[in-house]
């Protein structure tokens, strides 16, 4: 896992925003807290008073202003789930990568028999584990579980692990690897 994969510089880029933003959001809410200072005493708003205009204004003023913080908080906080998002891709795409980067050559059908258990890459960053059901010559077919009408195939290049007689082998050369 390297923080030069571009996945884990977007993440890391994403979290400083996220800081940057939660660090405005925190600012926002201290001049909130000050513009609301003149009624910090509980002092109601005088209709008639000589006052009431300015009190009316600097009321509405600290009105927009907290919304306006309100909403960097919640920026803030879509920001660090974005961010997290990110950072949790990143590693898995990395994870992925790692294991497929050890292997001194690529599955092969002469690999697997019927009964094995295999975790396939489903998509870029998911995986799923399935027993074999049939060997082919470009792909294995899984056992989805459902009676036949959803067993999924994947080509060989999508395996990342088999598991035959409870060892498990991330590498077709060398049959006794756990990882």
């Amino acid at each position: 896992m390297t923080d030069n994969s571009p996945e884990q510089r977007k993440a890391k880029r994403l979290q400083e925003r996220a800081d940057q933003l939660k660090q405005t959001a925190e600012q926002m809410s201290g001049h909130v807290f000050d513009m609301y200072g003149r009624f910090a005493g509980g002092q109601p708003l005088l209709p008639g008073h000589h006052s009431y205009r300015s009190a009316r204004r600097a009321k509405n003023r600290a009105d927009a202003a907290s919304d306006r913080a309100i909403d960097a908080y919640k920026a803030a906080q879509r920001a660090e789930v974005e961010a997290k998002r990110a950072k949790a891709h990143a590693d898995a795409k990395d994870g992925i990568a790692a294991i497929t980067r050890t292997r001194s050559r690529p599955w092969e059908p002469g690999d697997f028999r019927p009964g094995d258990i295999v975790t396939v890459r489903v998509f870029e960053t998911s995986t799923s584990t399935y027993r074999v059901k049939r060997v082919n010559k470009k792909t294995l077919t899984l056992d989805g579980g459902g009676g036949g009408w959803d067993d999924p195939k994947r080509a060989y290049d999508r395996v990342l692990s088999r598991t035959r007689d409870g060892i498990t082998t991330t590498d077709p050369e060398q049959e006794n690897t756990t990882p």
